[in-house]
Formats: C-alpha cells, sequence, structure tokens
C-alpha cells in the first residue's frame, strides 16, 4: 500500500488560498466552459500574463472585528532543480485579544506545463509553530516533505513523509490565487478539478453564481461571485458558505471573499493593488 498525503493543519492565509484554489484545482469543466484549453490539458494561457512585482493587499475582518491584513504577491523568478519558476508569496498578519498570527507561504510554480515545483509554509498561530516545505517530482509524481532544522539552519527530510503520490500536474494553493485570474467564467457554469496536489482534497467542485457590483476600500467592481466546494471540514467544506468575488475585467483581481459559518464569518476586502511599470504598458 503506497503512503498517504498527510492532512495539513491550515492557517487563515492557507484556508484563505483553498476557497479560491479550488477554482483551478484541476483540467476541466462540468460543462460550459468558453475559450481554447492549454496544451497541459487545463484552462490555462499560453504564457505567464503578470509581471514580477505585482501585489494586493486585503483587509481581514472576523464577523464585526478587525483581524489583520493579507498581502499576495509575485515576488521573483527563481531556478528550482534547473527548472524557471515564478515565486508568489501569500502573507497574513493580525491579531485578536490573547491570539496573534504571522503566515508566510510560497509557492514555486513552473508555466512549461503549470505545475508546483515547491511550496512552502512558514506558520506563527498563537502557540502553534510549523516551518516545512514540499518538494514535488513530476517525474516520479511524488512529493517529499521537509522540515526546518533550526540547529543546523537548513531543512531536512521528513523520516516517513517522502515519495506521497501526487496527480499529474499538481499545483498548489498559493498557485491557484494567481490562476484563477485567466479562467474564463460564465453564469451557471460548473467544474469539477482533481490537480490539488493533496489527493484528499480532490475534486473540488467550482459554481459560478452571478454578477455583482461591489465597493470595497480599493473601489468600485463589477465582478463574478464564485462558490468552491471542496473536499475538507471547516471554513470552505460543503457546509461552509463562501462566495469569491472576482473582477470582471482584464486585471481579474480577487476582489473580496465572504464566508459564513456556525461560528461566525471571515471577510477579505481588497484595499490596494499595484503593479510594475511594465505590467500596466499591456
Amino acid at each position: 500500500m503506497s503512503p498517504e498525503m498527510p492532512k495539513r493543519r491550515p492557517g487563515l492565509a492557507t484556508v484563505f488560498a483553498s476557497v479560491l484554489s479550488a477554482s483551478l484545482a484541476g483540467v476541466g469543466p462540468l460543462a460550459g466552459q468558453a475559450g481554447s484549453e492549454a496544451a497541459d490539458g487545463g484552462p490555462f494561457p499560453g504564457a505567464w500574463p503578470f509581471a514580477i512585482g505585482q501585489e494586493a493587499e486585503y483587509a481581514v475582518t472576523f464577523g464585526p472585528v478587525r483581524f489583520g491584513r493579507m498581502h499576495l504577491r509575485v515576488e521573483a523568478q527563481d531556478t528550482i532543480r534547473s527548472t524557471p519558476a515564478y515565486r508568489i508569496a501569500m502573507e497574513m498578519k493580525g491579531s485578536i485579544p490573547f491570539y496573534r498570527m504571522d503566515d508566510r507561504s510560497v509557492s514555486w510554480l513552473a508555466t512549461e506545463p503549470y505545475r508546483t515545483l515547491r511550496f512552502e509554509e512558514i506558520l506563527h498561530q498563537g502557540d502553534y509553530r510549523r516551518h516545512q516545505r514540499w518538494e514535488l517530482d513530476h517525474d516520479a509524481l511524488t512529493a517529499t516533505r521537509e522540515d526546518w532544522d533550526e540547529e543546523i539552519q537548513a531543512y531536512r527530510p521528513h523520516r516517513r513523509q517522502r515519495d506521497l503520490p501526487i496527480p499529474q500536474g499538481a499545483l498548489d494553493e498559493i498557485s491557484y490565487l494567481f490562476l484563477i485570474r485567466t479562467l474564463p467564467f460564465a453564469v451557471g457554469q460548473n467544474y469539477e478539478f482533481d490537480r490539488y496536489f493533496e489527493e484528499d482534497g480532490n475534486p473540488v467542485i467550482v459554481e459560478v453564481l452571478r454578477r455583482e457590483r461591489v465597493r470595497v476600500p480599493a473601489g468600485t467592481f463589477e465582478t463574478f461571485v464564485v462558490r468552491p466546494i471542496i473536499q475538507t471540514d471547516g471554513l470552505f467544506g460543503e457546509e461552509g458558505q463562501a462566495e469569491v468575488f472576482i473582477s470582471d475585467d482584464d486585471r481579474r483581481l480577487i476582489v473580496q471573499i465572504k464566508s459564513r459559518m456556525r461560528r461566525g464569518s471571515v471577510n477579505m476586502y481588497l484595499r490596494d493593488f499595484e503593479q510594475n511599470a511594465a505590467d500596466a504598458d499591456r
């Protein structure tokens, strides 16, 4: 029997990513997709359409309580095992009485074809700490966990969580945050996907619910409203009522997220968006 990918404890930043990752976690729609598909079998563009230096900032609330800020960035282009990859990062900082969070998650995304090469998490959530990364081998279709060793200031491979199976073209949460902006939408369209790198999270279903004009700190936007349903418990599982608002323009900004649960609601609102000069000329 092959080993199974273990369940990871999600931080709020990772949970934020999970609701968005549902929109691009696989290879095709249930019905009604517009446009052509890329050569790797997914609804992705032929070239990476976002410039290094792009950054989006979000205000985060728990119900009526202000919690903190979320940032999404295209930081750089690196080389991972001789393959060029974009380094895209998500950071969450915030606090409420008796609880603080300082999370950073990073994905290295190759684009020919689209696939995650490395995924790193550095989480500080109250008394909880985690500093680890996953190395994804797409030739062997496996992933190996590595944990940070403070004594040697380097990563060490985990003793047991090695060579765990991943789907073809596996992608992590952070990669999807940018890929979602390339996906064509039409109201009433449903998608089913199975490329999330933790196989127990597949499949995910995405429903394109409606168009809606929304006002957030960054301005007023015409948006598509998308509901993801992922195979997990908690905030964005089948019992949750999460909606993601994506701008209906060439930028395809993630404008707003609303999620209602029995214990309360989590909301995220776009405050600012920056792009470098080369990107602005597109």
